[in-house]
Protein backbone atom coordinates (compact mmCIF):
# COMPACT_ATOMS: atom_id res chain seq x y z
CA UNK A 1 0.00 0.00 0.00
CA UNK A 2 2.85 2.52 1.11
CA UNK A 3 4.83 1.24 -2.44
CA UNK A 4 1.11 2.53 -4.02
CA UNK A 5 0.94 5.91 -2.47
CA UNK A 6 4.65 6.71 -3.47
CA UNK A 7 3.63 5.54 -7.06
CA UNK A 8 0.85 7.58 -7.39
CA UNK A 9 2.79 10.45 -6.34
CA UNK A 10 5.74 10.13 -8.86
CA UNK A 11 3.16 9.96 -11.61
CA UNK A 12 1.16 13.14 -10.24
CA UNK A 13 4.06 15.36 -10.04
CA UNK A 14 5.31 13.26 -13.77
CA UNK A 15 1.87 14.15 -15.09
CA UNK A 16 2.01 17.62 -13.65
CA UNK A 17 5.53 18.50 -15.19
CA UNK A 18 3.92 17.14 -18.86
CA UNK A 19 0.99 19.59 -18.38
CA UNK A 20 3.17 22.17 -17.90
CA UNK A 21 5.66 21.22 -19.91
CA UNK A 22 3.05 21.56 -22.61
CA UNK A 23 1.60 24.86 -21.72
CA UNK A 24 4.53 27.13 -21.14
CA UNK A 25 7.31 25.47 -23.22
CA UNK A 26 9.58 25.02 -20.53
CA UNK A 27 11.55 22.39 -19.18
CA UNK A 28 11.95 23.87 -15.71
CA UNK A 29 8.13 25.10 -16.24
CA UNK A 30 8.33 25.64 -12.20
CA UNK A 31 10.32 28.75 -12.68
CA UNK A 32 7.71 30.38 -13.98
CA UNK A 33 6.72 31.14 -10.81
CA UNK A 34 9.71 32.03 -9.73
CA UNK A 35 9.05 36.21 -9.88
CA UNK A 36 7.30 38.24 -7.85
CA UNK A 37 4.87 40.38 -10.04
CA UNK A 38 3.60 43.54 -9.67
CA UNK A 39 2.10 45.99 -12.15
CA UNK A 40 4.19 46.21 -15.16
CA UNK A 41 7.30 44.28 -13.08
CA UNK A 42 8.47 41.18 -12.66
CA UNK A 43 10.88 40.34 -10.12
CA UNK A 44 13.39 37.09 -10.25
CA UNK A 45 15.50 35.78 -7.49
CA UNK A 46 19.52 35.34 -8.98
CA UNK A 47 20.35 33.53 -5.10
CA UNK A 48 21.77 34.91 -2.08
CA UNK A 49 25.00 36.93 -2.68
CA UNK A 50 26.87 38.98 0.09
CA UNK A 51 26.36 42.38 0.18
CA UNK A 52 28.40 44.81 -0.95
CA UNK A 53 30.83 47.87 0.62
CA UNK A 54 28.36 51.05 -0.41
CA UNK A 55 31.60 52.75 -0.68
CA UNK A 56 33.74 50.48 -2.68
CA UNK A 57 35.31 51.81 -5.75
CA UNK A 58 34.76 47.77 -7.91
CA UNK A 59 30.65 46.72 -8.13
CA UNK A 60 30.25 44.49 -10.25
CA UNK A 61 26.98 42.52 -10.52
CA UNK A 62 27.04 40.46 -13.59
CA UNK A 63 26.37 41.17 -16.74
CA UNK A 64 22.53 41.59 -18.90
CA UNK A 65 21.51 40.88 -22.46
CA UNK A 66 18.33 41.01 -24.94
CA UNK A 67 18.53 38.57 -27.40
CA UNK A 68 16.17 40.00 -30.07
CA UNK A 69 15.89 36.47 -32.41
CA UNK A 70 14.91 34.17 -29.28
CA UNK A 71 12.66 37.35 -27.18
CA UNK A 72 14.38 36.57 -24.04
CA UNK A 73 17.05 37.93 -21.77
CA UNK A 74 20.54 36.31 -21.02
CA UNK A 75 21.87 36.81 -17.69
CA UNK A 76 25.53 36.20 -16.17
CA UNK A 77 25.64 36.40 -12.51
CA UNK A 78 28.41 36.74 -10.16
CA UNK A 79 28.33 33.38 -8.84
CA UNK A 80 29.39 31.78 -12.22
CA UNK A 81 25.87 31.22 -13.69
CA UNK A 82 24.13 31.89 -16.85
CA UNK A 83 20.40 32.21 -17.53
CA UNK A 84 18.56 32.70 -20.02
CA UNK A 85 14.72 34.11 -19.63
CA UNK A 86 11.91 34.68 -21.86
CA UNK A 87 11.01 38.27 -22.30
CA UNK A 88 8.18 37.92 -19.41
CA UNK A 89 10.71 35.62 -16.95
CA UNK A 90 10.25 32.30 -17.34
CA UNK A 91 13.16 30.26 -17.14
CA UNK A 92 14.44 28.63 -20.00
CA UNK A 93 17.50 27.43 -18.88
CA UNK A 94 20.59 27.73 -16.16
CA UNK A 95 23.94 26.31 -16.05
CA UNK A 96 26.46 26.38 -13.71
CA UNK A 97 29.06 26.87 -15.49
CA UNK A 98 32.41 29.04 -14.08
CA UNK A 99 33.96 29.16 -10.74
CA UNK A 100 33.71 33.27 -10.39
CA UNK A 101 32.06 36.17 -11.41
CA UNK A 102 30.89 36.79 -14.95
CA UNK A 103 32.73 39.99 -16.11
CA UNK A 104 31.54 39.78 -20.14
CA UNK A 105 28.85 39.30 -22.43
CA UNK A 106 28.32 39.46 -26.29
CA UNK A 107 26.07 37.48 -28.48
CA UNK A 108 26.53 36.36 -32.31
CA UNK A 109 25.05 38.53 -34.62
CA UNK A 110 22.75 35.71 -35.31
CA UNK A 111 22.23 35.64 -31.66
CA UNK A 112 22.71 31.49 -31.79
CA UNK A 113 25.87 31.91 -29.42
CA UNK A 114 26.77 33.39 -25.94
CA UNK A 115 29.65 34.39 -25.44
CA UNK A 116 31.37 35.43 -21.53
CA UNK A 117 34.39 35.93 -19.59
CA UNK A 118 34.72 34.79 -15.68
CA UNK A 119 37.26 36.05 -13.70
CA UNK A 120 38.64 33.07 -11.99
CA UNK A 121 42.20 31.84 -11.46
CA UNK A 122 41.55 30.16 -14.95
CA UNK A 123 40.20 33.16 -16.53
CA UNK A 124 37.87 31.17 -19.55
CA UNK A 125 36.23 32.26 -21.99
CA UNK A 126 32.80 30.17 -22.87
CA UNK A 127 31.15 29.81 -26.23
CA UNK A 128 27.58 28.48 -24.99
CA UNK A 129 24.84 27.62 -27.58
CA UNK A 130 21.82 30.39 -26.45
CA UNK A 131 18.35 27.51 -27.30
CA UNK A 132 20.10 24.83 -25.33
CA UNK A 133 23.07 26.46 -22.91
CA UNK A 134 25.28 23.79 -23.86
CA UNK A 135 29.14 24.86 -24.38
CA UNK A 136 30.37 24.69 -27.84
CA UNK A 137 34.04 25.59 -26.49
CA UNK A 138 36.01 27.50 -24.33
CA UNK A 139 39.73 28.88 -23.61
CA UNK A 140 41.70 29.53 -20.80
CA UNK A 141 42.49 33.44 -20.65
CA UNK A 142 45.50 31.71 -17.85
CA UNK A 143 47.63 30.43 -20.77
CA UNK A 144 48.35 34.29 -22.54
CA UNK A 145 48.22 36.79 -19.55
CA UNK A 146 48.75 34.24 -16.55
CA UNK A 147 47.48 34.58 -12.84
CA UNK A 148 49.64 35.32 -9.45
CA UNK A 149 47.26 33.46 -7.16
CA UNK A 150 49.32 34.98 -4.06
CA UNK A 151 47.68 38.50 -4.63
CA UNK A 152 43.85 37.58 -6.21
CA UNK A 153 45.77 38.84 -9.96
CA UNK A 154 43.11 36.95 -11.48
CA UNK A 155 42.46 36.90 -15.64
CA UNK A 156 39.39 38.41 -16.92
CA UNK A 157 38.04 38.00 -20.26
CA UNK A 158 36.93 41.64 -19.83
CA UNK A 159 35.46 42.56 -22.87
CA UNK A 160 34.04 40.22 -26.04
CA UNK A 161 33.03 41.63 -29.28
CA UNK A 162 31.26 39.63 -32.53
CA UNK A 163 31.40 40.52 -36.21
CA UNK A 164 28.39 39.40 -38.77
CA UNK A 165 31.31 36.80 -40.22
CA UNK A 166 31.15 34.98 -36.66
CA UNK A 167 34.01 36.30 -35.73
CA UNK A 168 34.92 37.03 -31.94
CA UNK A 169 37.49 39.52 -30.44
CA UNK A 170 38.30 38.63 -26.57
CA UNK A 171 40.29 40.95 -24.52
CA UNK A 172 41.96 39.59 -21.54
CA UNK A 173 44.14 41.50 -19.06
CA UNK A 174 44.71 40.96 -15.17
CA UNK A 175 46.94 43.41 -12.79
CA UNK A 176 50.39 43.00 -11.42
CA UNK A 177 52.58 44.25 -8.93
CA UNK A 178 55.10 46.65 -11.00
CA UNK A 179 59.04 46.51 -10.29
CA UNK A 180 58.33 49.72 -7.71
CA UNK A 181 55.87 48.13 -6.03
CA UNK A 182 52.98 49.77 -7.68
CA UNK A 183 49.82 48.39 -9.50
CA UNK A 184 50.22 47.49 -13.21
CA UNK A 185 48.43 45.53 -16.10
CA UNK A 186 49.22 42.67 -18.73
CA UNK A 187 46.87 42.64 -21.44
CA UNK A 188 46.70 41.01 -24.70
CA UNK A 189 43.82 40.95 -28.11
CA UNK A 190 42.76 37.38 -29.68
CA UNK A 191 40.47 36.82 -31.79
CA UNK A 192 38.67 33.29 -32.68
CA UNK A 193 36.53 31.72 -35.30
CA UNK A 194 32.73 30.67 -34.00
CA UNK A 195 34.40 27.54 -33.89
CA UNK A 196 37.13 28.76 -31.38
CA UNK A 197 40.11 28.15 -33.48
CA UNK A 198 42.46 31.56 -33.45
CA UNK A 199 42.63 33.92 -35.63
CA UNK A 200 45.39 36.17 -34.72
CA UNK A 201 46.55 37.58 -31.12
CA UNK A 202 47.70 40.84 -30.36
CA UNK A 203 50.50 41.85 -30.10
CA UNK A 204 51.97 38.76 -31.72
CA UNK A 205 54.77 37.64 -29.49
CA UNK A 206 54.39 39.33 -25.82
CA UNK A 207 51.84 41.37 -23.73
CA UNK A 208 50.84 44.46 -23.55
CA UNK A 209 52.10 46.31 -20.72
CA UNK A 210 48.80 48.05 -20.38
CA UNK A 211 45.31 47.82 -19.04
CA UNK A 212 42.77 47.40 -21.78
CA UNK A 213 39.34 47.18 -21.39
CA UNK A 214 37.18 47.84 -24.20
CA UNK A 215 37.22 47.49 -27.47
CA UNK A 216 34.90 47.54 -30.93
CA UNK A 217 34.98 46.02 -33.79
CA UNK A 218 33.95 47.51 -37.45
CA UNK A 219 32.64 45.14 -40.50
CA UNK A 220 31.95 48.04 -42.56
CA UNK A 221 35.67 49.15 -42.59
CA UNK A 222 37.53 46.28 -41.27
CA UNK A 223 38.70 47.24 -38.29
CA UNK A 224 39.06 46.79 -34.51
CA UNK A 225 39.53 49.64 -32.46
CA UNK A 226 40.86 49.51 -28.61
CA UNK A 227 42.00 52.29 -25.60
CA UNK A 228 44.44 52.03 -22.75
CA UNK A 229 42.82 52.64 -18.93
CA UNK A 230 45.95 53.04 -16.74
CA UNK A 231 45.36 55.31 -13.82
CA UNK A 232 48.49 55.34 -12.70
CA UNK A 233 50.94 57.96 -12.63
CA UNK A 234 54.14 56.68 -13.19
CA UNK A 235 53.59 58.11 -16.86
CA UNK A 236 53.34 56.57 -19.78
CA UNK A 237 57.04 56.64 -21.08
CA UNK A 238 57.64 53.82 -18.53
CA UNK A 239 55.52 51.65 -21.08
CA UNK A 240 55.76 50.31 -24.33
CA UNK A 241 52.41 50.26 -25.10
CA UNK A 242 51.33 53.67 -24.04
CA UNK A 243 49.06 54.99 -26.65
CA UNK A 244 45.45 55.77 -26.00
CA UNK A 245 43.74 54.81 -29.11
CA UNK A 246 44.54 51.86 -31.36
CA UNK A 247 43.47 50.59 -34.53
CA UNK A 248 44.10 47.10 -35.75
CA UNK A 249 43.35 45.25 -39.05
CA UNK A 250 40.00 42.93 -37.75
CA UNK A 251 41.13 39.88 -39.60
CA UNK A 252 44.90 40.08 -39.65
CA UNK A 253 45.26 42.02 -36.30
CA UNK A 254 47.89 44.11 -37.59
CA UNK A 255 48.37 47.71 -36.51
CA UNK A 256 46.63 50.22 -38.74
CA UNK A 257 47.28 53.22 -36.52
CA UNK A 258 48.08 54.19 -32.39
CA UNK A 259 47.18 57.49 -31.08
CA UNK A 260 47.86 60.20 -28.22
CA UNK A 261 45.45 61.78 -26.62
CA UNK A 262 47.21 64.95 -24.63
CA UNK A 263 46.24 64.88 -20.71
CA UNK A 264 43.80 67.28 -19.91
CA UNK A 265 44.72 69.75 -17.66
CA UNK A 266 45.60 68.84 -14.08
CA UNK A 267 45.60 65.26 -15.20
CA UNK A 268 48.73 63.51 -15.57
CA UNK A 269 47.61 60.48 -18.12
CA UNK A 270 44.28 59.93 -20.49
CA UNK A 271 41.94 57.12 -19.22
CA UNK A 272 39.45 55.41 -21.20
CA UNK A 273 37.76 52.49 -19.63
CA UNK A 274 34.38 51.40 -21.22
CA UNK A 275 35.07 52.48 -25.29
CA UNK A 276 36.03 53.25 -28.09
CA UNK A 277 32.71 52.59 -30.20
CA UNK A 278 32.14 52.47 -33.66
CA UNK A 279 29.70 53.81 -35.58
CA UNK A 280 27.27 50.98 -37.18
CA UNK A 281 29.02 52.53 -41.05
CA UNK A 282 32.59 52.57 -39.30
CA UNK A 283 33.20 56.33 -39.93
CA UNK A 284 33.32 57.36 -36.35
CA UNK A 285 34.45 56.26 -32.94
CA UNK A 286 33.41 57.41 -29.67
CA UNK A 287 34.94 57.71 -26.37
CA UNK A 288 34.86 59.46 -23.22
CA UNK A 289 37.77 60.11 -21.16
CA UNK A 290 37.75 59.80 -16.69
CA UNK A 291 38.50 63.65 -17.02
CA UNK A 292 35.70 64.40 -18.24
CA UNK A 293 35.79 64.82 -22.16
CA UNK A 294 33.86 63.53 -24.70
CA UNK A 295 35.71 63.09 -27.81
CA UNK A 296 34.31 61.67 -31.57
CA UNK A 297 37.39 60.47 -33.83
CA UNK A 298 37.34 59.10 -37.66
CA UNK A 299 37.87 55.62 -38.26
CA UNK A 300 41.69 55.53 -37.84
CA UNK A 301 41.55 56.98 -33.90
CA UNK A 302 41.79 61.07 -35.20
CA UNK A 303 40.34 63.74 -33.06
CA UNK A 304 37.60 65.22 -35.01
CA UNK A 305 36.43 66.99 -32.16
CA UNK A 306 35.96 67.13 -28.59
CA UNK A 307 33.95 68.68 -25.40
CA UNK A 308 34.71 68.91 -22.02
CA UNK A 309 31.98 68.11 -19.93
CA UNK A 310 33.15 67.81 -16.47
CA UNK A 311 35.31 70.69 -15.81
CA UNK A 312 37.24 69.83 -12.64
CA UNK A 313 36.79 72.08 -9.27
CA UNK A 314 38.89 73.22 -6.87
CA UNK A 315 37.25 73.01 -3.17
CA UNK A 316 39.46 73.48 -0.22
CA UNK A 317 42.83 72.83 -1.86
CA UNK A 318 41.25 69.89 -3.71
CA UNK A 319 40.36 69.72 -7.45
CA UNK A 320 37.06 67.69 -8.15
CA UNK A 321 35.75 66.54 -11.13
CA UNK A 322 32.60 63.68 -12.54
CA UNK A 323 34.67 60.87 -13.94
CA UNK A 324 33.97 59.89 -18.10
CA UNK A 325 32.84 56.51 -18.65
CA UNK A 326 30.24 55.72 -21.77
CA UNK A 327 30.60 56.53 -25.52
CA UNK A 328 28.46 55.15 -28.13
CA UNK A 329 27.32 56.70 -31.44
CA UNK A 330 23.58 56.25 -31.69
CA UNK A 331 21.22 57.21 -34.60
CA UNK A 332 20.71 60.34 -33.31
CA UNK A 333 23.92 61.46 -32.50
CA UNK A 334 26.91 60.90 -29.43
CA UNK A 335 25.76 59.51 -26.46
CA UNK A 336 28.35 59.97 -23.65
CA UNK A 337 27.72 59.08 -19.75
CA UNK A 338 29.81 60.56 -16.39
CA UNK A 339 29.65 58.68 -12.89
CA UNK A 340 30.33 60.13 -9.77
CA UNK A 341 32.33 62.69 -8.18
CA UNK A 342 35.90 61.98 -7.77
CA UNK A 343 39.04 63.66 -5.97
CA UNK A 344 41.41 64.21 -9.11
CA UNK A 345 44.54 63.43 -6.42
CA UNK A 346 42.90 60.39 -4.94
CA UNK A 347 39.70 58.77 -5.70
CA UNK A 348 39.72 57.55 -2.39
CA UNK A 349 39.61 60.75 -0.57
CA UNK A 350 35.72 61.63 -0.20
CA UNK A 351 34.68 64.54 -2.03
CA UNK A 352 32.84 67.50 0.23
CA UNK A 353 30.72 67.83 -3.16
CA UNK A 354 28.66 66.64 -6.12
CA UNK A 355 30.01 67.74 -9.00
CA UNK A 356 26.87 69.51 -11.43
CA UNK A 357 27.89 67.30 -14.02
CA UNK A 358 28.02 64.05 -12.17
CA UNK A 359 25.57 61.11 -13.17
CA UNK A 360 24.58 62.73 -16.07
CA UNK A 361 23.60 61.37 -19.71
CA UNK A 362 24.72 63.61 -22.16
CA UNK A 363 24.07 63.89 -26.53
CA UNK A 364 25.52 65.76 -29.40
CA UNK A 365 25.14 65.49 -33.05
CA UNK A 366 27.64 64.46 -35.00
CA UNK A 367 28.83 67.76 -35.55
CA UNK A 368 28.94 68.07 -32.10
CA UNK A 369 26.52 70.34 -31.27
CA UNK A 370 24.76 70.16 -27.46
CA UNK A 371 21.25 68.40 -27.72
CA UNK A 372 20.53 67.53 -24.22
CA UNK A 373 21.58 66.20 -20.57
CA UNK A 374 19.54 63.98 -18.66
CA UNK A 375 20.96 63.71 -14.77
CA UNK A 376 19.84 60.74 -13.05
CA UNK A 377 20.52 61.22 -9.42
CA UNK A 378 23.20 58.43 -8.76
CA UNK A 379 25.73 56.18 -11.05
CA UNK A 380 25.44 55.93 -14.50
CA UNK A 381 26.24 52.29 -14.22
CA UNK A 382 25.76 51.69 -17.82
CA UNK A 383 23.34 52.42 -20.78
CA UNK A 384 21.57 50.43 -23.84
CA UNK A 385 19.58 51.38 -27.04
CA UNK A 386 16.83 50.49 -28.65
CA UNK A 387 15.80 50.89 -32.71
CA UNK A 388 12.79 52.57 -31.36
CA UNK A 389 14.90 55.99 -30.30
CA UNK A 390 15.00 55.25 -26.25
CA UNK A 391 17.76 54.28 -24.16
CA UNK A 392 17.70 52.92 -20.77
CA UNK A 393 19.73 53.32 -17.68
CA UNK A 394 20.98 51.49 -14.62
CA UNK A 395 21.26 53.64 -11.70
CA UNK A 396 23.54 52.70 -9.00
CA UNK A 397 24.99 54.54 -6.22
CA UNK A 398 25.34 57.96 -5.04
CA UNK A 399 28.39 57.22 -3.04
CA UNK A 400 28.86 61.24 -2.29
CA UNK A 401 25.17 61.61 -0.87
CA UNK A 402 24.21 57.85 0.11
CA UNK A 403 21.06 59.04 -1.57
CA UNK A 404 19.11 55.28 -1.40
CA UNK A 405 15.90 56.47 -3.43
CA UNK A 406 17.84 57.48 -6.35
CA UNK A 407 18.65 53.34 -6.90
CA UNK A 408 16.63 51.55 -10.13
CA UNK A 409 16.39 52.34 -13.60
CA UNK A 410 15.15 55.04 -16.04
CA UNK A 411 13.95 55.31 -19.77
CA UNK A 412 14.64 57.96 -22.10
CA UNK A 413 14.10 59.46 -25.21
CA UNK A 414 16.90 60.50 -27.40
CA UNK A 415 15.49 63.02 -28.78
CA UNK A 416 14.87 64.94 -26.56
CA UNK A 417 16.34 63.93 -23.26
CA UNK A 418 12.71 63.28 -21.62
CA UNK A 419 12.50 60.67 -19.00
CA UNK A 420 9.81 58.09 -20.53
CA UNK A 421 9.82 56.06 -17.23
CA UNK A 422 11.24 55.57 -14.22
CA UNK A 423 11.40 52.44 -12.00
CA UNK A 424 12.74 52.03 -7.96
CA UNK A 425 14.47 49.52 -6.36
CA UNK A 426 15.92 49.19 -2.99
CA UNK A 427 19.29 48.32 -4.23
CA UNK A 428 21.32 49.98 -7.03
CA UNK A 429 21.09 48.53 -10.67
CA UNK A 430 24.45 47.48 -11.74
CA UNK A 431 23.43 46.38 -15.27
CA UNK A 432 20.74 46.64 -18.02
CA UNK A 433 18.99 45.89 -21.08
CA UNK A 434 16.60 46.55 -23.42
CA UNK A 435 14.66 45.05 -25.76
CA UNK A 436 14.86 46.05 -29.22
CA UNK A 437 11.30 47.55 -30.13
CA UNK A 438 11.68 49.38 -26.64
CA UNK A 439 8.60 47.58 -24.76
CA UNK A 440 10.46 45.96 -22.52
CA UNK A 441 13.54 46.64 -20.03
CA UNK A 442 15.60 44.64 -17.59
CA UNK A 443 18.30 44.89 -14.90
CA UNK A 444 19.97 43.40 -12.19
CA UNK A 445 19.80 44.76 -8.31
CA UNK A 446 22.86 44.05 -6.01
CA UNK A 447 22.73 43.83 -2.62
CA UNK A 448 24.65 46.76 -0.81
CA UNK A 449 25.57 47.31 2.80
CA UNK A 450 25.69 51.26 3.90
CA UNK A 451 27.98 52.80 5.89
CA UNK A 452 25.74 52.29 9.43
CA UNK A 453 25.85 48.98 8.33
CA UNK A 454 22.38 48.40 6.93
CA UNK A 455 21.64 45.80 3.95
CA UNK A 456 19.49 47.28 1.22
CA UNK A 457 18.53 45.28 -1.74
CA UNK A 458 18.97 41.63 -2.93
CA UNK A 459 20.58 40.13 -6.38
CA UNK A 460 17.17 39.71 -8.46
CA UNK A 461 16.75 40.18 -12.38
CA UNK A 462 13.72 43.22 -12.68
CA UNK A 463 11.83 42.90 -15.89
CA UNK A 464 9.66 45.92 -16.46
CA UNK A 465 6.78 46.07 -19.10
CA UNK A 466 6.86 49.64 -20.31
CA UNK A 467 3.43 49.09 -21.81
CA UNK A 468 1.76 48.21 -18.43
CA UNK A 469 3.63 50.76 -16.74
CA UNK A 470 1.27 53.12 -14.55
CA UNK A 471 3.78 54.64 -13.11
Amino acid sequence: MKKMKTMLIFLLLGMTWLLLFFLTGNKTPWGMFDGEKAEGETIVSLGNVAGRNYDRMGFDGGEILYSPVNRGWIVGTIKGEMYHFSIEGYERWSRTIGIGEIRSLALSKDNRIVYFGESSPSGTLYALEVATGDILWKFDGVDVVGVENEIRAYPIPIHVETDKEGNVYAIFYRSTVSKNHSRAYISRIISFDERGNERWRYPLNENMDSWINWGSVSFATGRFAFASANYDKSGPEERKYNKNIYVLDKDKGTLISAKDIPAAPLFEITTIRNGPNYSEDGKYLSAMTSDGRGILFDENGSILWQRVLSKPHKVAGGWYNAAGRDAYIVPEGVVFTTINTFNRANWQIPAPIIHPSSNSVYLFDMEGAYKFKYTAGAEVEGITFSSSGIAAIAIGRNVRNHDYGAHGAAVISLVNGKELNRYHTKGPIQAISISDDGKYAAGIEVPAVTPDGDLIGSYDLHIWNRENDND
